[in-house]
């Protein structure tokens, strides 16, 4: 039993061994497994490390992606909370809006919505969140800091499912300016808002409905002008239109008088509450504001925002009328201001845009065109209607013709006529041989297109006369306008009588003035020939100023003598202008010694002014400049009593640097003309009324002359005068061709420079005086003259001796000057010997045959510079060579003025020579005057006997007052001083 016990123990014990054994194999197992679990779930652990860390990475990758590209696009993105509050915003939206990030979040995203919006977005974002899981695209403008207002494109998206539980949909629907949420446990937490700019997309619309806006309008209002009918009606609306788009407070258009300096407002449009001003603005003058006409020609525009920048004139009219700010344009065609039109704002200041003065630019172009076109169909309808008075009004008679003489209208408008309507051809009207020309004259327009037909036909009572002009019309037809010319006819013959007695008429008085011509011209022929001889000749200087002043009185004689003779070449229009180089200050100065006499008689003072600017050398006719200025001045001495005479010469600048309009002025303190009376001063034979014939002695023909020698010489002249003060002359002589010094001044050689080598010369006139002053005049030690009474005797007298020269008088009894001139011309032995015609009077008609037959010719009374030119050109000469001669005499000079020499020479230099240089040209006498005292009494000081001399000379011809050699004196001064320092320097 104990070992049953034993056993049993045993046994138990070794099940409970193996039991241990195996549970210490099954835990070192599980030990094993565990361990393995262990180091499994360890590398597990490291895997899902890495995994964590991997996906953190990518994550941290993904979010860093994910704010660059937010930061980065040009759309503002922000997140907005519950309560609309921004909770997150990209820098874009920074930008845009011009504020720090940091500065807007936590801000209300409504602020930035413009207040009107604000309720019509929350009703559109209503809508779309109950029909639709997210808010699309809305398009709204929102505020900025930067840019004031833009316009966006907003899209709003939920970042969760909305909750349908809350009562969110109510806060939409009411309106709500915030985010209002009830449950608290709702996913619903923020939203996401994107706006894209597009402001630029929307200008662009914008300007694109304007314009279609624009074009609108402009077509509107070209269509209403496409009829000018009504262009009263058509222009007001206009206005009206363009008013109400721009909505301007007043539209106006005015338009100018005809002569520009008035303006009147002819349309006016007024937006509500705006006072018109139409009826203060008619006739209104532009020289109330200067300023308004200017800015529109220089600038094309008046334009101001404000008024306070324009000028004062304007200013001051447009605050009157309430204006604030203004446009103005003008209406102009072939650039001439016609009018202006213009836009007010009167309730507030506004800023012109570049679209808006574009806009009505182009409606004031419109509206300038609609006034041209109603201008001209005005005029057209003017002028038809003046043609149709005028066709009406005529005297002829009118007829549409077929070629072969049907009559298919007929418009007469006399009583007594060839046609009347009942006539159906033209064989009912004439006879058989007339009609047959009148169809004939048909048949000639329709080929030619015109044709003109006289005819005539027994009348009632006499021969009638009639023209017809044809005008071709078509193929078949002509237009035939016959007139009834009997009394032009008639006419005709008697104007044919007049003229053919007229110029007989015409040919007598020719005759008769070529005779007293002749008559006159011969005796002042000898006292003019025999005073210049008497001049040379004289040494008394005094008796030689005498004969100075009898030569030049001696040529106004002649001048006024003349005065009948050059009134009837004017009248008859043979008067004949020559334009030579002229010296102005040379005639004008001769003025003083002419009327010398009567100046001194009535004690009246004479001033003479030459301006700077009139040149040295002009072209004139210097004998019709002489006779104007004759006449002007004689006549202002005739008629003043007391006071004074001024001539004044200048100039006026033209366009052509060559010419100048020569300007006389010759003023007086006389008597005056009556206002009523100035025009009838210019006819010929009349004084002004209440004017003593005895006392101012005159033919009245003086300002006649004057006024037909202006027009000869493209000049004009005017009056201003006033009773009891005088009077002042204006002559303006227009585009005077200035003469080149270089070319055209001639140095005129003095005339006794040169002797004649033996020669003959030949005189042939019946008088016997004429042949002694031609003699007096070339008196030559070297000359033998011969003399002849007539033709005969000196064809006579060329069979015995020939000359070297012939005078040829042209008119003498028995063979005249002609005839024998012809035989000596034709004549193989004398056809070389120049023959000079030698005459008192030449018709204008006789001019080509004088110089195809003779040489040259000299007209009586004959001058010695005229002489010796011809004498010069034909005849052999010697110049005598006076320099050395007058050098030789000039520098004798004493002791006592060589020993002061040097000194001398530089007070000359120094005092006198600047004084000369600005007085030479001038040639203003008393300048001169005091200049020659002054050098006088400086070479007595200095005693100087030949400066001495020199001042003597200038004041001979000083006291002469001959122009001529008071310029050649004068010249002669530089001369003078560099002479004097040539002998000093000859001296050292």
């Amino acid at each position: 039993m104990m070992n049953n016990q034993v056993e049993l123990l045993q046994r138990k014990f070794k099940r409970e061994k193996e039991a241990r054994l195996q549970a210490e194999q099954l835990l070192e197992k599980k030990s094993i497994e565990l361990y393995d679990s262990n180091q499994q779930l360890k590398n597990l652990n490291n895997n899902l490390e890495d995994i964590v860390e991997e996906r953190t990475k990518k994550l941290s990758e993904a979010e860093q992606e994910y704010s660059t590209l937010v930061e980065s696009i040009t759309d503002i993105i922000c997140k907005v909370n519950l309560q609309g509050e921004i909770t997150f915003v990209n820098q874009i939206a920074s930008t845009i809006i011009n504020q720090d990030k940091d500065d807007l979040l936590g801000k209300n995203i409504l602020e930035f919505v413009c207040d009107r919006y604000r309720k019509r977005t929350f009703i559109y974002f209503a809508r779309q969140f109950l029909e639709q899981n997210c808010i699309s695209y809305l398009e709204l403008p929102i505020k900025t800091a930067k840019q004031g207002v833009i316009w966006v494109r907003v899209n709003v998206q939920f970042n969760e499912d909305r909750c349908r539980e809350c009562n969110l949909r109510q806060c939409f629907l009411a309106g709500h300016l915030e985010f209002v949420h009830s449950k608290q446990n709702c996913q619903f937490k923020e939203l996401i808002v994107m706006a894209h700019n597009i402001t630029e997309r929307k200008r662009y619309e914008s300007e694109i409905k304007q314009n279609l806006k624009r074009q609108e309008i402009l077509s509107q209002i070209l269509v209403n002008y496409n009829s000018l009918n009504d262009f009263k009606n058509n222009t007001n609306e206009a206005i009206k239109i363009i008013g109400e788009h721009s909505d301007v407070s007043r539209v106006y258009v005015f338009e100018d008088h005809s002569d520009n300096s008035f303006t009147k407002n002819t349309f006016e449009w007024c937006n509500k509450g705006i006072e018109p001003q139409i009826k203060n603005l008619q006739n209104f003058s532009y020289k109330l504001t200067p300023s308004w006409k200017k800015i529109l020609k220089n600038k094309g525009i008046i334009l101001s925002d404000c008024i306070d920048d324009l000028p004062t004139d304007i200013n001051v009219i447009l605050k009157a009328q309430g204006v604030k700010s203004i446009l103005v344009l003008p209406l102009q065609y072939s650039d001439q201001i016609i009018g202006f039109m213009g836009f007010d704002h009167c309730t507030k200041k506004h800023n012109w845009s570049k679209s808006e003065i574009e806009l009505l630019r182009t409606i004031s172009n419109i509206i300038s065109t609609a006034y041209l076109r109603s201008n001209i169909q005005n005029d057209l309808v003017n002028s038809e209607r003046e043609n149709r008075g005028i066709v009406d009004s005529i005297p002829d008679e009118i007829l549409r013709v077929s070629k072969n003489g049907q009559i298919i209208d007929i418009k007469s408008h006399t009583n007594n006529g060839l046609f009347i309507k009942e006539y159906q051809s033209i064989q009912e009207v004439f006879d058989q041989e007339l009609s047959d020309s009148f169809i004939l004259a048909i048949q000639e327009c329709l080929t030619k297109g015109a044709f003109h037909f006289n005819f005539n036909y027994r009348g009632v009572e006499k021969v009638e006369y009639s023209e017809a002009r044809f005008v071709k019309l078509n193929q078949t037809e002509v237009l035939a306008i016959v007139r009834n010319v009997s009394d032009i006819k008639e006419k005709e013959k008697e104007l044919e009588f007049a003229k053919i007695s007229a110029e007989q008429a015409s040919k007598a008085k020719s005759e008769f003035l070529a005779n007293v011509s002749h008559e006159i011209r011969t005796p002042m022929n000898a006292i003019l020939g025999f005073s210049e001889w008497l001049h040379t000749n004289v040494e008394n200087p005094q008796h030689r100023n005498y004969l100075h002043t009898i030569i030049t009185s001696g040529r106004n004689l002649l001048t006024l003598i003349n005065d009948i003779l050059d009134l009837s070449k004017i009248e008859s229009g043979k008067m004949n202008i020559e334009l030579e180089p002229m010296q102005c200050r040379v005639v004008i100065n001769q003025m003083k010694q002419v009327f010398k006499q009567k100046l001194e008689e009535k004690n009246l003072a004479f001033n003479l002014t030459i301006d700077s600017s009139v040149p040295a050398y002009i072209y004139m006719d210097e004998v019709r400049f002489y006779q104007i200025l004759f006449n002007l001045i004689g006549n202002a001495i005739k008629f003043t009593k007391k006071g004074y005479i001024h001539v004044l010469l200048s100039t006026i600048k033209t366009s052509d640097s060559r010419t100048i309009h020569l300007v006389l002025n010759v003023e007086d303190t006389g008597i005056g003309i009556k206002k009523d009376q100035q025009e009838d001063v210019f006819k010929a034979f009349t004084q002004q009324s209440g004017q003593s014939n005895r006392y101012y002695e005159g033919t009245g023909l003086g300002l006649t002359i004057v006024g037909g020698l202006l027009k000869k010489l493209n000049g004009k002249i005017k009056l201003k005068s006033e009773v009891g003060k005088g009077s002042r002359f204006t002559v303006q002589f227009n585009d005077v061709r200035v003469a080149d010094i270089e070319i055209d001044k001639q140095v005129e050689e003095d005339i006794d420079n040169f002797t004649l080598d033996p020669c003959k010369i030949l005189i042939c006139d019946d008088l016997k005086f004429n042949i002694l002053v031609l003699k007096r005049i070339i008196e030559f030690e070297n000359v033998t003259f011969m003399e002849a009474e007539n033709g005969e005797l000196a064809l006579q007298l060329l069979e015995l001796e020939k000359p070297d020269l012939i005078f040829m008088d042209i008119r003498m009894p028995g063979m005249n000057g002609y005839d024998a001139t012809e035989v000596i011309k034709n004549d193989e032995r004398f056809q070389h010997i120049p023959v000079i015609a030698f005459t008192a009077s030449v018709l204008k008609q006789e001019l080509p045959r004088i110089h195809a037959l003779f040489d040259g010719c000299l007209q009586k009374p004959v001058f010695r510079k005229d002489v010796f030119a011809v004498l010069k050109k034909y005849l052999k000469i010697t110049y005598l060579d006076q320099n050395e001669v007058f050098k030789e005499q000039k520098f004798h000079l004493s002791d006592e003025c060589i020993t002061i020499l040097p000194e001398m020479i530089e007070s000359l230099e120094k005092n006198f020579i600047p004084q000369w240089q600005q007085i030479k040209n001038d040639l203003i006498i008393y300048e001169i005057e005091n200049f020659s005292k002054v050098l006088s009494d400086f070479a007595f000081k200095k005693s100087c006997a030949k400066l001495d001399a020199y001042c003597k000379d200038l004041d001979l011809a000083l006291q002469s007052f001959d122009i001529e050699l008071i310029e050649k004196k004068l010249g002669l001064f530089g001369d003078l001083v560099e002479d004097l320092k040539t002998y000093l320097n000859k001296d050292d």
